[in-house]
């Protein structure tokens, strides 16, 4: 008896891990497709040569943000949307550099956690969209513009 109790043990923990992986490796795979399939677009599409970062943003539209190198050496940034047309091209040096984002992040949240920054886009406005959670254990999602750093939206969950 005791040995069908864990034979069966055995067997749900490999099926619950299996579901996982399988899980998990759906989830991951689409993003995935997404950044080649935004890559191709960047060097078809536009001046870039090299891509240096990809951002995917699911908000009221699908948008793949991609930065990169032109070939002469200009950093810019392109918004392709879900019909796989630009609609929007900046240089970098246009807006603020993700390094300087949370120097813009103006909240009484009190942010305890900064789960990511990436570029987004609501509106047809490029925007940056800062991830965190806050004191309160709630995540938010905080945007701003890209050129300015000017608040634009915060939602929390």
């Amino acid at each position: 008896m005791k040995k069908w109790i864990i034979s069966i043990l055995v067997i749900g923990i490999g099926i619950v891990l299996w579901q996982s992986i399988s899980t998990y490796q759906s989830a991951t795979s689409s993003l995935k497709q997404d950044e080649r399939r935004a890559t191709q677009l960047a060097y078809e599409l536009s001046d870039i040569t090299k891509v240096e970062q990809i951002d995917i943003y699911r908000g009221t539209t699908f948008y793949m943000i991609v930065q990169g190198l032109t070939a002469s050496d200009e950093t810019i940034v392109i918004w392709i949307d879900e019909e796989e047309k630009i609609v929007e091209t900046k240089n970098s040096s246009d807006g603020i550099p993700r390094e300087e984002v949370l120097n813009y992040l103006q909240t009484d949240r009190n942010p305890q956690k900064i789960h990511s920054i990436s570029l987004a886009m609501e509106n047809n406005l490029p925007l940056w969209e800062i991830k965190f959670t806050d004191a309160a254990n709630r995540y938010n999602l905080y945007y701003i513009t890209f050129e300015k750093g000017e608040f634009f939206q915060r939602i929390t969950f």
